[in-house]
């Protein structure tokens, strides 16, 4: 049996003219992109900046601006599951919403969160701006909160307590218990001209 293509049949449905008819039965289908094998997608390196990517750790951002990103925020309202300083922001959401200006995705789960890049020493000369302290609640494994390592002891986080982003010493934060210090990305120190 002869296969007459489907633009044909249309062509004859829909009674168009003749010619029309012609160039659909001649007209040849376009060629399709060959399907790659198995053995070539596994050859593949993984993409660092794909949707699928794990480790961020190779991310340069400058430790000024995202300090500077997260002190703007300052003030702004505690909002349970809030992701944008508009409607309000809770702890993992300012961690998403001061990295997302920086141009990195991160999850919106403070238990996610922790468990990106490396593990740093839980003392603050190791720590660097940008490091993230995940906490939880007394001797519970369950993270429950994340703030932002700003330097100078101090950091910043959505605190649903005093209902607001604040900037807070780290050796006077004792509401949660710290868990872990996690160092997501690698600050390049902006030096002055």
């Amino acid at each position: 049996m002869r296969r007459v293509p489907v633009l044909a049949l249309l062509c004859l449905l829909l009674g168009l003219p003749a010619e029309a008819q012609q160039r659909a039965r001649t007209s040849r289908p376009t060629a399709r992109r060959p399907v790659a094998s198995v053995a070539s997608v596994a050859a593949r390196k993984p993409n660092p900046r794909g949707p699928f990517a794990r480790q961020i750790d190779s991310v340069e951002v400058h430790a000024d601006s995202l300090v500077a990103h997260s002190r703007s925020l300052l003030g702004i309202r505690y909002v349970w599951a809030g992701a944008t300083p508009e409607r309000g922001l809770d702890c993992s959401g300012l961690v998403q919403y001061v990295f997302g200006r920086l141009g990195l995705t991160l999850p919106h789960s403070a238990a996610q969160l922790a468990r990106l890049g490396s593990s740093v020493p839980n003392d603050t000369s190791a720590m660097r701006p940008g490091d993230l302290m995940v906490f939880s609640q007394g001797r519970s494994q369950r993270i429950s909160h994340v703030g932002i390592y700003v330097g100078e002891g101090k950091m910043i986080h959505a605190s649903s307590a005093q209902k607001r982003v604040i900037e807070v010493p780290v050796i006077n934060y004792r509401a949660l218990r710290l868990r872990d210090v996690r160092r997501v990305v690698t600050l390049a120190q902006v030096v002055a001209p």
